[in-house]
């Protein structure tokens, strides 16, 4: 039985510049399909989830493989805003990728909150495992309070 040594496979030792060596083709499909090296444009949002108590209101974001200096909080007029920069590896070790899912880049996610209850000195911010976990007090004056009914 004759095999043709050019036919690609994974396995295929054959060091010539043959276009239809597997590894070139399959590096060629998803550098035009990711249009690798990503620019500063990325699409990664953060998912982000919002809740209040009577005392505060507690914002968590998904922020996984990111250092904690990376990461910016601020709050001005009403509004908070979470910011940075999600970075990809840049060693190689020898490694070529054939498939990357996670999003790279610098975000942005604000949201709005009123500003007439938050205790703005008292935010405070934490992040472990992957997310961050911002605690926006309430001014005590303002915070709900509940009403026994008799």
């Amino acid at each position: 039985m004759r095999t043709n040594t050019n036919t690609p496979t994974l396995w295929n030792d054959n060091t010539s510049t043959s276009p239809l060596k597997i590894s070139n083709w399959i590096d060629e499909v998803f550098e035009d399909a990711l249009n690798w090296p990503r620019t500063s444009s990325s699409t990664f949002v953060p998912e982000l989830n919002v809740y209040e108590t009577d005392k505060e209101f507690e914002v968590s974001a998904a922020l996984p493989g990111m250092n904690k200096d990376d990461i910016e909080i601020s709050f001005n007029a009403g509004m908070l805003t979470i910011s940075g920069e999600r970075k990809m590896e840049q060693e190689e070790n020898g490694r070529r990728y054939h498939r990357i899912e996670s999003r790279f880049g610098k975000f942005n996610r604000s949201l709005p909150l009123p500003s007439d209850v938050i205790d703005q000195e008292k935010i405070s911010a934490k992040y472990e495992n992957g997310v961050l976990n911002v605690t926006i007090p309430k001014v005590k004056e303002k915070a709900a309070k509940k009403i026994k009914v008799t």
